[in-house]
Order: structure tokens, then C-alpha cells, then sequence
């Protein structure tokens, strides 16, 4: 597997890592050999888990890896909803991540990004929300496309206001352009997280099978 963003591999649960018989982690941090170790290492070790690590951008060096690791799957761990912030161009940031399926088309591949992030009102209690499935239904622009949200369709627009009105958001709240990374009809999971006090994510999880 071609582990791309992990960090430490805060999200991630070391038995599913122990599935595999070599994992490639890809991260620009040059702390994760060590936060990753100690988090996951004595399990795979425990299990043959082969590691490798590379200090690398591994998204801008997208295609040579595929050509590189023609048989590996893939898991975007919580970064692909950061490439605006790269590139600091979120319309091309999104145009970027459209293109994403379409190369990993034939790969069992699977990410964890951010959707939408921002404030919450103080004033109010904490969310209490669980997760929930989102589909898309079709290939449209965000502004006519529409989705499936707790088994009911609606617009994006009026789907994402509803996510944004269930954690009592406040104030501007980021897009993150990944709404078009999973093809149509794809079940996604999406994740309220309280990423800090009154700043909560909406996260977005998938597997896709070849």
C-alpha cells in the first residue's frame, strides 16, 4: 500500500495496517519515521509489516509513483483537503483532485480529507451529530449537482448548509474543494470532528474497489 499524508497515523487503526505486506509512507515531515514508528511500528513489526518511508510530495509526484507501484493501493490519510492550501489556488486545487479518480481508475484506493471546517457558536451546547453517508448523484457543477444526505436529495448548496446548520456553524466556513474527488454514486462517510474547542470539520472517508 502507498500511504500518502499519514503524519503519525493519528486516524488510522493499526490492525487495518497489519492487512498489508508492505506499506509506503510518503510524507513531507521529516518527523514521521519516528511518530509513525511509535505509534504503529512494534504491531507490523510483530506482523512482517515491511515499512519504507519516503520524504517526499507525494500528490505533485502522483503519476511516476503509479507507474512506480503498478499493483499497490492507496490511502490519502487527511491530506488531499490541504492542497488548496499548496497550491494556494483552491479552483485549481479542485480541478487537481477531479482528476484524481480518473487516474486511480483500475486501483483499490481510499481517502480521509477535510470537507468543510470553521467555527461553531460558543454560546450554544456542543454538537451532539454522528456520522452520516453522502452521495453524489451526478457530475454537474456544485451548483446544480445534487446529493444524497441522510437518505434525502437535495442540491449541494442546500446539503451543505444543512451539514453547516447541524454543528451551529458561525462565521465563514472553508470549502475544501473535495467534493468532486470520489466519482458519482460513490458512498462516502462523512465525520463531524471537534478539532479544537469551537472549531469542528466535516471529514469525508471512502474506500473504492477496482
Amino acid at each position: 500500500m502507498l500511504l500518502i499524508g499519514c503524519s503519525a497515523g493519528w486516524m488510522l487503526p493499526t490492525p487495518w495496517l497489519t492487512r498489508f505486506e508492505r506499506i509506503d509512507v510518503y510524507d513531507i515531515d521529516p518527523l514521521v519515521p519516528l511518530l509513525f514508528g511509535l505509534r504503529h511500528g512494534r504491531e507490523l513489526k510483530t506482523h512482517s509489516v515491511q515499512l519504507h518511508y519516503h520524504r517526499t510530495d507525494a500528490i505533485a509526484g502522483l503519476p511516476v509513483l503509479l507507474k512506480t507501484h503498478p499493483q499497490a493501493c492507496l490511502w490519502f490519510d487527511n491530506v488531499l483537503g490541504q492542497v488548496g492550501v499548496r497550491l494556494g489556488d483552491e479552483d485549481m486545487a479542485e480541478r487537481q483532485l477531479s482528476q484524481l479518480k480518473h487516474m486511480l481508475k483500475g486501483r483499490a484506493w481510499g481517502s480521509l480529507h477535510d470537507m468543510y471546517s470553521g467555527g461553531i457558536d460558543p454560546a450554544m451546547a456542543a454538537p451532539d451529530m454522528a456520522c452520516c453517508e453522502w452521495v453524489r448523484l451526478d457530475d454537474a457543477a456544485q451548483e446544480q449537482s445534487k446529493v444524497r444526505v441522510y437518505q434525502q436529495e437535495m442540491v449541494h448548496a442546500q446539503a451543505a448548509q444543512w451539514l453547516l446548520t447541524r454543528l451551529n456553524a458561525q462565521g465563514v466556513w472553508h470549502d475544501h474543494a473535495t467534493q468532486t474527488v470520489f466519482a458519482p454514486h460513490t458512498p462516502t462517510t462523512l465525520i463531524p470532528w471537534a478539532f479544537k474547542p469551537h472549531y469542528w470539520h466535516w471529514l469525508q472517508a471512502a474506500w473504492v474497489k477496482p
